[in-house]
């Protein structure tokens, strides 16, 4: 069974994201030593970026704020969800700590400035596709009870039930987010032309070791 893919026009636009089948993982509190890694990856991103405006122009962020513009999104006003987290570590040298799945694909994020999700695979209704969005979807985001509205033709993830699970690459859905009863996730890989595929498979391998290593299990890289 399919599980994920990507609509000719978004990958037109240059939106290439790919996708983890990670199946008997473990959700629980991160271990002690997750506060010190963010604090090695400050340095190291304080480093690569000296200012704010500095992230904003790296390629792979140019891309993606170009595509959000594309589709009528002004990134400034509704930021990236990779550029907000790296600028949350560069101004405070740390980020809050949700669970080990979590916290985990987040350093995997930082190191990269990449955007990377996971969702409970089984509250899901497969494939999952990345296409531009009519409108008609149901859409309720992450801690909210209440629909949020969306613009007819930016860029979602979106289930076989036409439920939105990612807005763009900003806001994830309420119901398919990561708990402690979840055993089986998709996670997504939010990667853009920019990138290049030489990188895009580094991050993979790297979040498949790194996810496997901290909540157990086996993860599967899909097809492209």
């Amino acid at each position: 069974m399919e599980l994920f893919n990507v609509s000719p026009s978004c990958r037109k636009a240059g939106l290439h994201s790919r996708a983890i089948l990670f199946r008997g993982v473990s959700i629980r509190p991160s271990p002690p030593g997750f506060p010190e890694r963010v604090r090695r990856i400050a340095a190291d991103l304080r480093a690569r970026f000296p200012t704010p405006r500095s992230v904003r122009e790296s390629p792979p962020m140019v891309e993606l704020h170009s595509i959000f513009r594309n589709v009528g999104v002004n990134p400034r006003k509704l930021q990236p969800s990779c550029e907000r987290l790296v600028q949350l570590v560069l101004k405070r040298g740390a980020i809050p700590s949700i669970n080990n799945l979590v916290d985990t694909y987040n350093l995997v994020s930082l190191k990269w400035s990449c955007s990377l999700g996971a969702h409970d695979l089984d509250r899901l209704a497969p494939p999952v596709r990345l296409r531009f969005l009519n409108g008609d979807e149901s859409f309720v985001p992450l801690g909210s009870r209440e629909p949020e509205p969306f613009g007819r033709g930016e860029f979602g993830y979106v289930d076989a039930r036409n439920r939105l699970i990612c807005r763009l690459d900003v806001r994830q859905a309420e119901f398919s987010k990561i708990t402690p009863e979840t055993t089986n996730a998709l996670l997504i890989v939010g990667a853009t032309r920019a990138l290049g595929t030489g990188h895009v498979e580094r991050i993979l391998a790297e979040t498949v070791e790194e996810v496997t290593g901290t909540c157990g299990g086996s993860g599967e890289i899909l097809a492209g």
